[in-house]
């Protein structure tokens, strides 16, 4: 099941009923919002051996797919194994020979890169010739949240595809349907991005809750507090551990900066977190509206920084230092 992007995923199936799905395509979109999962659901709907309703999810092309076990599905993302975490050029001239030989048993191969800004400058360099004229049969499914940190190049060989939020309604549907607990809560949290809000489910919306105290204790008290919140946060584990904690820590500060926005401008808006006001209430006078711009920067350099290989107590002490500057005295919540 998909969360969403029906438009998305209707043009898409009319281009390959059509035979005219362009080669090289650039999914751009929020992080989690369901660009890597509507990727694999094209490479079904490409490949489907089923004669009716495609893709079927039942045939064996189907299953293989979902399961990263297709030999014409190729994934090219950053080796886990490896301390940086970005793509080599090594690795995407492997694909690139891999992606000149004849298909195993499908209509269409299909590599994914995921995430299309981990390139390294060489390497996104070495797949240009082949975004251009790849081999016949053969398509590119490039995936970013920023398109800005890749090459003008590449962005101007793909076709661009953007994502956005998932209604609401439909999230919480599709985490009803997990047997998600509280999904209202759960999706007003995840603000349209399914991945995120499966995220935030498994962590529990108490753990949540317990990382923004934490969080807003740190800023409140000293710097030694604030360097100790961090080292406990990140410290001592490694990359794989402490990323998915740090993805967690920015987007609590992006919904309560957010929520200070709604309340400094006025706008009649839900809040993100209702439970979270006396805190918007108490940020938005300082924050509105310099000081929402510099924390909206902040919070995107802290992404790219993650992206470009940055370490995560790096990223989380300037982040924390940078939001304990822009509120001041207001760091200390009533």
């Amino acid at each position: 099941m998909i969360a969403g992007h029906t438009s998305v995923r209707e043009r898409l199936r009319a281009a390959v009923n059509r035979g005219s799905l362009h080669h090289a395509l650039l999914f751009e979109g929020p992080a989690g919002v369901g660009k890597r999962r509507v990727a694999e659901w094209l490479a079904q709907l490409a490949n489907c051996t089923s004669g009716d309703v495609r893709p079927c999810g039942a045939c064996p092309t189907c299953k293989q797919i979902a399961s990263g076990a297709h030999p014409d599905v190729i994934r090219l993302e950053p080796d886990p194994e490896k301390a940086t975490a970005t793509i080599a050029v090594d690795r995407v001239r492997e694909v690139i020979r891999t992606a000149g030989y004849h298909r195993y048993n499908s209509r269409m191969r299909f590599v994914i890169v995921d995430p299309a800004e981990a390139l390294a400058p060489a390497a996104a360099n070495a797949l240009l010739k082949t975004l251009e004229e790849p081999p016949d049969g053969t398509g590119f499914i490039l995936i970013a949240t920023s398109t800005s940190g890749l090459l003008p190049t590449i962005r101007s060989r793909c076709q661009r595809v953007r994502f956005g939020a998932v209604p609401e309604a439909e999230l919480v549907q599709f985490l009803v349907a997990r047997g998600v607990a509280s999904p209202e809560a759960v999706a007003r949290l995840a603000q349209g991005c399914p991945g995120r809000a499966l995220v935030i489910a498994e962590e529990g919306l108490d753990g949540r809750a317990a990382l923004r105290e934490g969080m807003l204790g740190a800023i409140a008290g000293d710097l030694g507090g604030l360097l100790g919140f961090s080292e406990k946060l990140v410290g001592g584990s490694g990359r794989a551990d402490w990323r998915p904690k740090v993805d967690a820590l920015i987007e609590v500060i992006e919904d309560l900066v957010r929520d200070a926005s709604i309340v400094g401008s006025g706008a009649n808006l839900e809040l993100v977190d209702p439970a979270t006001r006396p805190v918007a209430e108490y940020w938005a006078p300082v924050l509105w509206p310099g000081g929402v711009v510099a924390m909206q920067r902040a919070v995107a350099d802290a992404r790219a920084q993650l992206l470009a290989n940055a370490q995560g107590r790096t990223v989380v002490d300037a982040l924390l230092a940078r939001l304990r500057a822009e509120l001041g005295p207001a760091r200390k919540v009533a």
